[in-house]
């Protein structure tokens, strides 16, 4: 009972938190006008993340407390302490896993080029895609960064198209969606990096060490999915679960750490300019390791660390020109306020509640992984380095933060591909407990020792051939439907079937209606000299080949209070005869948060006509 008592409180906590969920939460700012969800039930955003801590962080700090309590075979906190949970270690390990490494590049490889490229021609989200269609035009057409779009992604993120017209020579709908493909192949590919990092540095028994890596490789590179955007992680983790890898390995490393930790302060702007979330998380993994770093006297480290973001950040403001840092500016601090909460929050489900099961199963799986982290950490049961336990902390922390983006917009879409890398976490540590059981089993060191290194060599290979023969004919993957002998001929045709998707003509990817549409747009405007629209059509732009007549690309960035005076300066400005102002296309768009611009529209434009439901103002 004694034994129990830990994990006993813990859930007993766990159970308090949920039943006081509702009363978990902050005064609502009266203030606000911005309309969405919280505003209709006076929610204010900080719920979701103080519920989240509660529901996380204090039962597993009772769990913690109360194990280092009641347990005295434990590793402790104190850094002076030869029991020190971090305490270096001679690490002999020896490192096999070479050869199974390079099957994976290999199989991965193959199964990029083994993609049906042309299911990827289809109806574009006239929205979503105009994200990634717009801000590029806009810059080839006015030559300004910030001043020219409002980047609600990122300045890289929205800027897809200006990558490919750079190694292409031009940018399209199928290039941009090549490039997100790319990225997915990527994130295996860095999965991949991460999983041997792992399994190097764990004290296993070759033949059991080989299996671990193969097992929890295979599947890592399952949580990532070509033919679902809805995966585990989306594409704009790539270079989120990248710099993971780079700072644990630096993390981790003995050799050239100041040249290392320099690098790692640079990412802090190319990670603010690739996605802005993603900009936050891994600002704050930075600065959760200038403290691990000061907390072990690395005062050398921690330096060059700080050197590497100073001056990334100088030069880069020593480029831009006043005023386009001035914008940046501008736009960084409306999307790390609480406005873009306030228009897209969905409050999260509370947990155990009726149709909460995806809700309740992410919170449920993070909460046991911080416990058994606690295990990992301090248990002397189990014997493991302290750079598979920074790596793995580290993994855990960078899940923790990424999860955010569910809480911000708490539906399932969002839940599932923030969930990839503790997902990742939870099956690493139980594989971890299992494995290092199986290496101790008098049975299975008996066969080890007794079967010659050859047979266990074979054996090892023919186990990575069967799941690798599973893996590519998609049987692990639910929505990879393509037949091996079909994927066996894209591989073949991969360079053609690549070109095709990139060089699609857009008209492929409209149905009959949005061309006739654009159509009799592209007739009506031909006087203009830029497009404005007020629906979701966002890419509508892009297919008639002229910049937006303001920044604000999406009618969704004006806002009362913040955007709105300019952009009504701006449309004034730039006085378009035609504007889009209603259309059947509407996901984001809400006029409420733009009543003077709406007063504006109606001052300074007329009905112009109804053209199959959308909806056409001409200027006075």
């Amino acid at each position: 009972m004694k034994k129990c008592f830990p994990l006993v409180s813990s859930l007993v906590f766990l159970i308090l938190i949920v039943f006081i969920w509702d009363y978990i939460k902050l005064p609502y700012n009266n203030e606000n006008v911005i309309n969405g969800e919280y505003y209709l039930k006076k929610f204010n955003p900080l719920n979701e993340t103080l519920r989240f801590l509660l529901f996380i962080l204090l039962p597993s700090l009772v769990y913690f407390i109360s194990y280092l309590l009641i347990n005295k075979e434990t590793y402790n906190l104190n850094l002076n302490s030869p029991n020190y949970f971090l305490q270096k270690k001679h690490n002999n390990f020896y490192n096999s896993l070479n050869f199974y490494f390079f099957l994976f590049i290999l199989l991965i490889l193959l199964e990029f080029l083994s993609v049906n490229f042309s299911v990827f021609v289809y109806e574009t989200d006239v929205f979503h895609e105009g994200s990634y269609l717009v801000p590029p035009l806009n810059y080839l057409k006015n030559n300004e960064l910030f001043r020219g779009t409002f980047h609600d992604y990122g300045l890289i993120a929205n800027n897809f198209g200006l990558i490919s017209k750079y190694f292409l020579g031009f940018y399209s709908i199928g290039s941009i969606k090549f490039f997100k493909l790319l990225l997915f192949f990527l994130i295996k590919l860095f999965l991949v990096f991460i999983s041997k990092k792992i399994a190097s540095n764990l004290n296993l028994e070759d033949t059991i060490k080989k299996i671990f890596f193969i097992v929890l490789t295979f599947f890592a590179i399952g949580l990532s999915n070509y033919y679902d955007f809805q995966s585990n992680f989306s594409f704009r983790h790539a270079f989120y679960v990248f710099f993971v890898f780079m700072l644990g390995s630096t993390l981790c490393s003995t050799k050239n750490l100041n040249l290392k930790f320099f690098f790692v302060g640079i990412f802090s702007l190319i990670s603010m300019l690739w996605w802005y979330d993603i900009g936050a998380y891994a600002n704050i993994l930075i600065a959760f390791s200038i403290i691990y770093l000061l907390i072990h006297r690395k005062i050398q480290n921690t330096l060059f660390i700080v050197a590497g973001i100073f001056l990334s950040w100088i030069i880069f403001f020593l480029i831009l020109p006043s005023e386009e840092i001035k914008e940046f500016l501008f736009q960084i601090n409306l999307i790390y306020s609480s406005v873009w909460e306030y228009m897209l929050g969905i409050e999260y489900r509370k947990p155990f509640s009726a149709g909460s099961g995806r809700w309740t199963k992410a919170l449920l799986i993070i909460y046991t992984t911080s416990i058994i982290l606690v295990n990992l950490n301090f248990s002397k049961k189990f014997y493991v380095s302290h750079k598979t336990k920074i790596f793995v902390n580290l993994l855990f922390i960078s899940g923790v933060l990424i999860f955010k983006s569910a809480l911000m917009r708490s539906d399932s879409f969002h839940i599932k591909y923030s969930s990839g890398l503790y997902t990742y976490v939870f099956v690493l540590i139980l594989m971890l407990f299992l494995f290092q059981r199986l290496d101790a089993y008098k049975k299975i060191q008996y066969l080890t020792k007794n079967i010659s290194k050859e047979t266990l060599s074979k054996s090892i290979f023919l186990f990575y051939i069967g799941l690798a023969c599973l893996f590519f004919s998609g049987t692990f993957n639910k929505s990879d439907n393509t037949e091996v002998w079909k994927k066996l001929q894209n591989i073949k045709n991969s360079k053609t079937n690549i070109k095709y998707l990139i060089e699609a003509q857009d008209d492929l990817f409209l149905n009959k209606n949005t061309k006739s549409i654009l159509k009799y747009y592209k007739k009506i405007s031909k006087d203009d000299n830029c497009i404005q629209i007020f629906t979701d059509d966002v890419a509508f732009p892009y297919f008639l080949r002229k910049p937006t007549c303001t920044q604000f690309y999406v009618p969704a960035q004006v806002i009362i209070g913040h955007t709105e005076k300019k952009f009504i300066n701006q449309l004034e400005l730039a006085s378009p005869n035609i504007i889009l102002y209603k259309s059947p296309h509407n996901i984001l768009t809400n006029y409420s948060n733009m009543p003077k611009t709406i007063k504006y529209i109606k001052k300074k434009y007329s009905f112009f006509e109804n053209y199959n439901n959308y909806i056409f103002y001409k200027k006075n």
